[in-house]
């Protein structure tokens, strides 16, 4: 991966040795940067998740550089189980083959007014960006000017309606001012008129075609030039706080044109989107997947997992020195946090505000039940319903079909529906490695004995 431009996000690129740095070192950020990754990255954690799985994308990868054709695939997670960090990890394996042209969705889109075609747009705006520069191409043909042109002609009298609400002056040369103002209107946003979508979905077909003969020139000099080839990455679907219905929408209008783009793709794609029933109709069949499990900190039967614990252990002592935890306060991070690797995150730095208000200098066993108590408040209302619209599942289902994945009695009730789903997306349940089971998150595990759905003393809970 080429070195990026701004800043790590990480103020410590060692374990926290203070209390007030630990906040620093557990920042909520992917490991993206190779010093970042050399701090902090653990490869028992890879092993947890699956190691076969990501080293099959990665030989199909490289079997497709060395062919010379696209690679398409699907990375498949839910939140908090460091999809970022393993794609960083495959550019920067394949730093010397490929450039990647990374797209994050939550960051340059705005997800209240994103259409499909948004993203498209943003492609070629960022691949004009990415083929404008010389560190990255090596130098400018007369042929790509002429592509240039097209590109800048195209945006402004197809595209011109859509993107005017930024103040774009197309009087501007198609260079980094105006760039801007284009990325900046597609990142504002703008209200929907009637029957302006229907317009502009009309000159998607020629969007696409613009982009691949962009796309093949800027790959015939990034190989003559860097022996280089081009991979789109594109992040944070999940983030954007979309509907299941909209997330549908988005790839129905993106299938034909996914398909159609000849570029090495690797797009982030929730869960529940892979294995619904219409999944079929709705993603590209020429894509393949490649699913990142969550990590079982419980085995099938209740029982701690060691080889999981020790692995979390692990990576902890990365980012904190253990001096400044109590005895077995990291263990009961590691247990309320369910193996996912956001939600302990969260916890060490609760806990160690909780610590801190306490005047402790170590982080004890009540600092983390403090913080677990107020992540478990926050999957309590997760567990709701709105009422803001008819298709939400009861609060008793969601309930039932919780006790129904804890007890094992019921092989159905890991089968997808929308009461699964929606406990899915929120977390509740767990989606493990191996056999693909599930199982609930521990503070899943200490809601339902809460509500007196489970006994006070059923294992796999917090512990707290």
């Amino acid at each position: 991966m080429e070195t990026l431009e701004s800043p790590s996000p990480f103020k410590v690129l060692r374990p926290a040795i203070t209390l007030p740095e630990i906040a620093r070192t557990v920042e909520p950020y992917p490991l993206e940067r190779k010093e970042e990754l050399e701090a902090f990255y653990t490869d028992g954690v890879q092993q947890l998740q699956g190691k076969t799985r990501l080293e099959v994308l990665r030989f199909a990868l490289e079997d497709a550089i060395n062919d010379r054709r696209c690679y398409k695939a699907f990375l498949i997670g839910h939140p908090g189980v460091g999809k970022s960090t393993e794609l960083a990890r495959l550019t920067a394996h394949f730093s010397a083959d490929l450039h990647p042209l990374q797209i994050n969705l939550m960051r340059e889109l705005n997800p209240g007014t994103l259409r499909f075609y948004d993203i498209l747009l943003l492609l070629l705006i960022r691949l004009v960006e990415e083929a404008s520069s010389p560190t990255i191409i090596g130098f400018r043909e007369n042929h790509l000017d002429q592509l240039l042109g097209r590109v800048k002609a195209h945006l402004s009298t197809k595209w011109k309606k859509h993107l005017e609400s930024s103040g774009v002056d197309w009087s501007l040369a198609l260079e980094l001012p105006l760039l801007a103002k284009i990325k900046g209107g597609l990142r504002q946003g703008r209200s929907i008129e009637q029957g302006s979508e229907e317009y502009e979905v009309s000159f998607v077909a020629e969007l696409v075609d613009l982009t691949n003969d962009l796309l093949q020139a800027c790959q015939q000099m990034l190989l003559k030039n860097k022996q280089r080839q081009w991979i789109l990455i594109v992040e944070d679907m999940e983030k954007l706080g979309l509907s299941p219905d909209l997330i549908r929408t988005l790839f129905i209008g993106l299938r034909p044109s996914l398909q159609a783009l000849n570029i090495n793709i690797i797009f982030t794609i929730p869960v529940w989107l892979h294995f619904s029933e219409d999944a079929t109709v709705i993603l590209p069949s020429s894509f393949a997947s490649c699913l990142i499990p969550d990590i079982a900190v419980y085995q099938k039967d209740h029982q701690v997992d060691s080889v999981a614990l020790q692995a979390l252990t692990e990576l902890v002592e990365k980012r904190v020195d253990p001096s400044l935890l109590e005895d077995g306060a990291i263990q009961k991070c590691i247990l309320a946090s369910g193996g996912n690797l956001r939600d302990l995150f969260i916890l060490l730095r609760g806990s160690m505000y909780a610590a801190r208000s306490a005047k402790n200098h170590r982080i004890s066993s009540e600092n983390v039940a403090a913080a677990a108590l107020s992540l478990r408040n926050e999957y309590r209302q997760r567990l709701g319903t709105t009422g803001s619209t008819a298709t939400e599942v009861p609060l008793q289902e969601k309930i039932d079909r919780l006790v129904k994945i804890y007890e094992r009695k019921d092989s159905k009730a890991e089968i997808p529906d929308p009461a699964l789903y929606s406990l899915l997306r929120n977390r509740f349940v767990l989606q493990y490695n191996g056999t693909a089971w599930m199982g609930l998150h521990p503070l899943a595990v200490d809601l339902l004995i809460e509500f007196k759905e489970l006994p006070i003393d059923a294992p796999g809970g917090s512990g707290i």
